[in-house]
This record gives C-alpha cells, sequence and structure tokens, in this order.
C-alpha cells in the first residue's frame, strides 16, 4: 500500500547543479540533507519534462511522440524536469543550540537568494547610552555595520540597525525608545540582505531538495531562490519559498519513505510585543552619507503586515550540461512590503507626492537567546498614496501602506559609505543568535 505522507529535505550544494567531473551528471553522495518542518501540502513530485513536438509531415491522421530535451548517457536518454520547489515553513528561531545559522534549514533557504552576516555580539551589556541613536559596547566591529540588532525596553522588543562602528561607540538607525538609557543588553542577529553597488546579484550558495514518501523520492539541483513571501497566520510569521531548479530527477527505487523533521529550540516569531517604526525623517538614499543615519522614530499602530520578495532570475545558457545552464543569475530585486494602520498616521500624508523616504522596520517577539525575527527596508518609497483611507469596512477607518526599496547610503564608516557586507544593503531580514 503507498500513502502520500512525504517530507522535505535540504542541503547546499558544493557547485550549481551538483554535477560531477566524472560523467557531468548530478551527484549528491556526499551530501547530507536536512529535513525541513514544513508544511505537506505544498511538497509535491515536482518539475514538467522539456520536450519538442514532432510535427513531421504523415500520410495519415496520428502523432509521432515528442522529443526530450536531455542528454544521453550509457547510449540512453537521462531522465529531465525542470520547474519549482515551493515550501512553507515558520520561522521558528535557533534557540540556544548553535551561533548561527549557516548549517540550518532556516539559513540554508535564505542563503539561495540573500548573502548573510552573523553579527559579531550575539549578546552584550552596554557599558552607557548617549542617546536613543547612541551607545557603548565592546565587541563589534565595522563588519557588524548594516546588522540588526534588539533591545527588551520595559518588556517590549525594540530593533534598530547599526550604521556605525567607530571603536566601541555604536550609532543605530532609527533610534530606540525613549526608555533606552542606562545600560541596557543588546542582542545581536543573523541579518540577510541583497547585495548591492559591487555585491549587486550575489547569494551565498544554490540549493538542492530531496522529496521523500512512501515507494517514492525525487531530487532538485541548482535551486535559487525566485520568491519569498511572509504573512500572518492568528499573528505567527508563516514564510512562503519559491526556488527555480535547474534539474528534477526521480529515484524512487531508493526510496525509504518519510523523514522526521529536524525541529529548531527557538520560538516562532509572533506580531507581538515589538513595534512597526518609521523613521521621523528621510534616510540618505541617492547620495551617499559622510555621516552615520541616525534618525527618530514613529511607532505606527499597525494590525497587519505583508511582505514579498521577488528576485528576477536569469539563466546563463550553455550547452555542456544536462542543466543547459552554468547558473541563475539574480538580475533584478522587487521588494513590496504592505502595512495596515488601525489608526490612521498623518505624519506621512504627503509622503507619497513629495517622493519622501523613509525607514520601515518590522519587529516581533519574543526576544531570548536565539530568538526574535525583524525585517527592515533602509530606505522605503511609498508606492500608494496614504490619504487614500481604507473605509470599506463597518467599523473604523485603516490606512494601507506600500513600500518598495530605493536606495540606501546611510551605513558609513570612517566618514565614507560602506558597502561591504550589509552595508547600505537595501533590505534586511534578521533572525535571532
Amino acid at each position: 500500500m503507498s500513502v502520500t505522507h512525504r517530507s522535505l529535505g535540504v542541503a547546499i550544494e558544493s557547485s550549481f547543479g551538483s554535477l560531477s567531473t566524472v560523467n557531468n551528471l548530478p551527484d549528491n553522495s556526499g551530501y547530507s540533507y536536512v529535513s525541513i518542518p514544513c508544511e505537506r501540502e505544498p511538497i509535491l513530485i515536482y518539475g514538467d519534462v522539456v520536450a519538442s513536438e514532432r510535427t513531421d509531415a504523415r500520410d495519415g491522421s496520428y502523432m509521432v511522440p515528442p522529443e526530450p530535451d536531455t542528454v544521453f548517457s550509457g547510449g540512453n536518454r537521462v531522465r529531465r524536469r525542470t520547474g519549482q520547489v515551493n515550501l512553507r515553513v515558520d520561522l521558528t528561531t535557533i534557540g540556544s543550540s548553535a551561533a548561527n545559522y549557516n548549517a540550518n534549514y532556516l539559513g540554508m533557504l535564505l542563503g539561495a537568494g540573500f548573502l548573510t552576516k552573523v553579527g559579531g555580539v550575539a549578546n552584550v551589556t552596554a557599558s552607557g547610552v548617549t542617546n536613543v541613536n547612541n551607545f557603548a559596547a565592546a565587541g563589534f566591529a565595522a563588519t557588524d555595520t548594516g546588522t540588526l540588532i534588539s533591545s527588551i525596553i520595559k518588556g517590549v522588543v525594540e530593533y534598530s540597525a547599526i550604521t556605525e562602528v567607530s571603536g566601541t561607540d555604536i550609532s543605530v538607525s532609527p533610534a530606540f525608545s525613549a526608555q533606552f538609557t542606562g545600560t541596557p543588553d543588546i542582542r545581536g542577529t543573523q541579518t540577510w540582505y541583497p547585495g548591492s553597488r559591487t555585491l549587486t546579484g550575489t547569494r551565498t550558495h544554490s540549493l538542492t531538495f530531496r522529496v521523500d514518501g512512501v515507494n517514492f523520492r525525487s531530487y532538485a539541483y541548482g535551486c535559487v531562490l525566485e520568491s519569498l513571501a511572509i504573512s500572518l497566520d492568528n499573528g505567527r510569521l508563516m514564510a512562503d519559498f519559491t526556488y527555480q531548479s535547474a534539474l528534477i530527477q526521480d529515484d524512487h527505487g531508493n526510496a525509504v519513505g518519510p523523514i522526521e523533521p529536524t525541529y529548531n529550540t527557538g520560538a516562532p516569531p509572533f506580531f507581538r510585543n515589538s513595534y512597526v517604526v518609521i523613521s521621523g525623517g528621510s534616510p540618505s538614499s541617492l547620495t551617499n552619507a559622510t555621516s552615520a543615519d541616525e534618525l527618530s522614530r514613529i511607532a505606527v499602530d499597525c494590525e497587519d503586515f505583508s511582505l514579498t520578495v521577488t528576485n528576477t532570475l536569469t539563466p546563463l545558457g550553455h550547452s555542456e550540461s544536462i542543466l543547459a545552464m552554468s547558473d541563475m543569475e539574480i538580475t533584478d530585486l522587487n521588494v513590496e512590503l504592505t502595512l495596515t494602520l488601525s489608526t490612521v498616521n498623518t505624519t506621512i500624508a504627503e509622503d507619497y507626492f513629495n517622493r519622501t523616504v523613509r525607514q520601515v522596520l518590522v519587529g516581533t517577539g519574543p526576544s531570548a537567546d536565539g530568538q526574535g525575527c525583524a525585517i527592515m527596508i533602509p530606505a522605503a518609497q511609498l508606492a500608494n498614496d496614504p490619504s487614500k483611507y481604507d473605509v470599506s469596512g463597518n467599523d473604523i477607518v485603516r490606512q494601507t501602506l506600500t513600500y518598495n526599496q530605493s536606495r540606501y547610503a546611510g551605513d558609513v564608516n570612517g566618514g565614507a559609505a560602506y558597502e561591504a557586507n550589509a552595508g547600505c544593503s537595501p533590505f534586511r531580514i534578521a533572525l535571532g543568535v
């Protein structure tokens, strides 16, 4: 008897498509797949055959079998499909079990579309606070510029981004709240970001996926992130990942059945116990800053949000292997963050028509060792008119804000724009370490 119980595993590829140097076909013999705690419904046997239809002249009403687009090995055609791999997970964090996500399924999934930087400080007590944009703490380095940090202030998790490290003096933007005083605890994160400037289009790695079920097994090779969508399920952050795969093959003869997922020991991020914050002023955008951005904050009454990040993928086509490409490059990026405010904010009423750019940061709880999640657009431009209120219901007036990423240039090092690591990146997502 066969049932459809199934699981999805993931591994980082040593090279795009995992091609063997012996026969130029995929070889995963050295991989250890990590089983992902994802929802079952999107796990399918992925992909479709690529083939050319035969339209030959005929002496009757019949068809000729199509020609599969593939290669030969040992005199036989090699089975080849291409297509998308889809999965849905919550963003349960790593907890205290590890110092980073590099070998964790979340780090693997995000690294196929973004670069990443692990903050140099996991947890430190500030030696003193100068103001809501500045504090002193040991352990940070210039390479931490652009990464997100958090602090618990009066029981609420607040997030900000490092804009400059000068010795032990740390600048952040947007500001922490007015209650940011004394010697608070500061937590670092691992931050993922799209490369900018000379790093535009780069990512950390490509992936291979394995579907395991009762009497069936399939592999997807050369997988690169096409889109990431984050939405709320009763306050819990759910992430929908879509990957484009260069090659999908079956290996049903070696099926072993579903594999129990490897669960993280942290907590799923909830849209609770934190803030959505926009900056009180405009960040450095089209002109590079010579001093670090240190903007004020405005906490808004946000009841819901959604995020979509879409990568435009362009294959580097060639004929040397079954993949028909040497890689898939990220040639463009679009970030769309939609906020639904339950209290109208008049500060931003003219932002669309004035072409005003602001920082936007979405925080979540809880915060502890290896917990917490935040999303940031450091220079966000409005795509809609915020003065057009939503009065479609029969209860309260709502305000919908849709932001896209703009150029950001407010991270500095020694008075010059800092574009290494996460510095000056146009979008960031961070998980607690």
